[in-house]
C-alpha cells in the first residue's frame, strides 16, 4: 500500500564525509524528517540545516552501539534506519532479529554481507564467476608461518600487497617491495587490523574505479561507476577527485558479483585497471560510498530511491535523466590529509582540488555542517568512556529551505 505522507528517516554515522549528501538528497526529493544521529554535537549530520532531530551515541565500533541505536530507535521510532558505514551496517547485523518491525532496514542477506566483509570469500566468488582478481598468496604465506620457514617468501613475485583480510571501516593496506622488507610489514599491518592479512600481487596505479549499485531483493536498480583520480591514502581509499566513469567491463562484472549473491540494498564494487587495461577486482563495499555527493548530484539518487521503494512512497518527484559526465572535488578531505601527512605539501594538495577547475563538493546554504571535518574513528572512541546506557539528544533547528 502506498503513502503520501513525508517519511521520518534516522541517518547513522552522522559523522562521515557522506552523511549530508545523503540527508540533503533525503530531504529535497521526499520532504523527509531527517532524525540524525553522531557522537557528538559537533557531528557533520547534526549541524546541518537538514537534520530536523539530531542525537548522540557512542561510536559504532564502540560494542554497546547497536544496542544504544536499538535504543534510538525505541524513542523514535522512524519510517526508515539509514546506515552509512561498515561498522554500523556490522552492528545491525548483529542485532537484525531485533530491529523493530515497523523500521525499515535495507540490509543484505546476512550470508551475502559476510562474504563482503570478507575479502578472501569476496576473491573466492570473483574466482568462481571467472571476475578478473589480484594473484592471491594468502594461503601460501600462512603455511610458510606455520612451518616456521619465513625465508621462503623470497620466491613470491614482488611488488606484494597487504590488506586487513575483515574490513575495519578505514584503510590498512600496505605495499612491499622486497623479500627483506616482507615479515616485519606482514606484521604491522597483522597489528593494526587485528585480523588476518591477504596477500596478493600488486596492481599498479593510484587509480580506483567503483561501481555503485542499488538492489532491491536481488534485482538491479541504479548503477553510478566513477573514478577516483586522486584519493587518500594515495593507494587508494576516499576519493578527493571523482567523475563519471562508464566501462561495461566492470560494470557487468560488479552486476554478476551483486546477482550471485542475491544483493539487497546499496554497495560499491571496487576495482583497479592493470597496465594491460584488464580490470582486477579490490573489494565490495557494502555501504554508501564516502564519494556520494558525486552520484548524488548528478542525477543518480540512491538514497531517495532506496527510501521510496523500501516505504512504497507514491509518485516520487525526483527523478530526471542522469548526467553522464561530470567531476567533483572534496577539498576538506583531501586538505586534512594533506595536512597530517608528513611527505605531502598542503600547498599542492590546494593546487589538486583547484585545478583543473570543476565543482566541489560543498553546500554553501549548508555551509557551516558542510565544512566541519568528518570524524576520525580514532578522535571519536574517547567521547564515550563509560560504556553506559544513555542516549544524548539534541533537538536541531529546522532551518527555511
Amino acid at each position: 500500500m502506498s503513502r503520501n505522507t513525508p517519511p521520518s528517516i534516522m541517518v547513522l554515522d552522522g559523522d562521515n564525509a557522506n552523511a549530508l549528501p545523503v540527508a540533503t538528497e533525503l530531504s529535497e526529493d521526499l520532504d523527509a524528517t531527517i532524525i540524525g544521529v553522531g557522537t557528538s554535537d559537533w557531528s557533520r549530520l547534526l549541524r546541518s540545516r537538514h537534520c530536523d532531530v539530531g542525537a548522540t551515541t557512542v561510536h559504532a565500533s564502540h560494542p554497546q552501539y547497536a544496542e544504544r541505536v536499538l535504543e534510538l530507535l525505541d524513542v523514535y521510532r522512524p519510517d526508515l534506519l539509514l546506515p552509512l558505514g561498515h561498522g554500523s551496517v556490522s552492528a545491525l547485523e548483529g542485532v537484525r532479529d531485533r530491529l523493530p518491525e515497523d523500521v525499515a532496514c535495507s540490509l543484505p542477506p546476512s550470508e551475502s554481507l559476510d562474504i563482503a566483509l570478507d575479502k578472501l570469500a569476496t576473491g573466492e566468488v570473483a574466482k568462481y564467476l571467472d571476475v578478473g582478481r589480484p594473484e592471491e598468496y594468502t594461503d601460501h604465506v600462512r603455511e610458510l608461518r606455520a612451518g616456521g620457514r619465513p625465508d621462503d617468501v623470497a620466491d613470491l613475485p614482488f611488488p606484494l600487497f597487504l590488506k586487513a583480510r575483515f574490513e575495519r571501516g578505514r584503510t590498512v593496506t600496505a605495499r612491499v617491495d622486497e623479500p627483506s622488507e616482507f615479515w616485519s610489514t606482514y606484521e604491522d599491518v597483522e597489528a593494526d587490523a587485528e585480523t588476518e592479512v591477504v596477500v596478493q600481487s600488486y596492481v599498479p596505479g593510484d587509480r580506483t574505479f567503483g561501481v555503485g549499485l542499488l538492489y532491491d531483493e536481488g534485482t538491479p536498480r541504479l548503477l553510478f561507476a566513477h573514478e577516483e583520480i586522486q584519493s587518500v591514502p594515495r593507494r587508494g581509499g576516499t576519493g578527493t577527485r571523482v567523475r563519471v566513469f562508464r566501462d561495461p567491463r566492470i560494470e557487468t562484472d560488479a552486476l554478476r558479483l551483486l546477482d550471485s549473491l542475491d544483493w539487497h540494498g546499496p554497495a560499491l564494487v571496487e576495482f583497479k585497471r592493470r597496465p594491460d587495461g584488464s580490470y582486477a577486482l579490490m573489494e565490495i563495499n557494502p555501504k554508501f560510498w564516502a564519494s556520494y555527493a558525486l552520484a548524488s548530484r548528478s542525477g543518480y539518487r540512491f538514497a531517495s530511491t532506496l527510501a521510496a521503494r523500501a516505504l512504497d512512497l507514491s509518485s516520487p518527484n525526483f527523478r530526471r535523466v542522469p548526467d553522464q559526465t561530470g567531476e567533483m572535488v572534496f577539498p576538506l578531505q583531501e586538505l586534512q590529509f594533506a595536512a597530517g601527512a608528513a611527505d605531502e605539501s598542503v600547498l599542492q594538495s590546494a593546487a589538486s582540488m583547484l585545478w583543473p577547475p570543476t565543482a566541489m563538493d560543498i553546500n554553501v546554504r549548508d555551509i557551516g555542517a558542510w565544512l566541519t571535518p568528518p570524524t576520525s574513528v580514532d578522535d571519536v572512541d574517547a567521547l564515550d568512556t563509560d560504556g553506559g546506557p544513555g542516549i544524548a539528544v539534541d533537538e536541531t533547528d529546522v532551518w527555511s529551505a
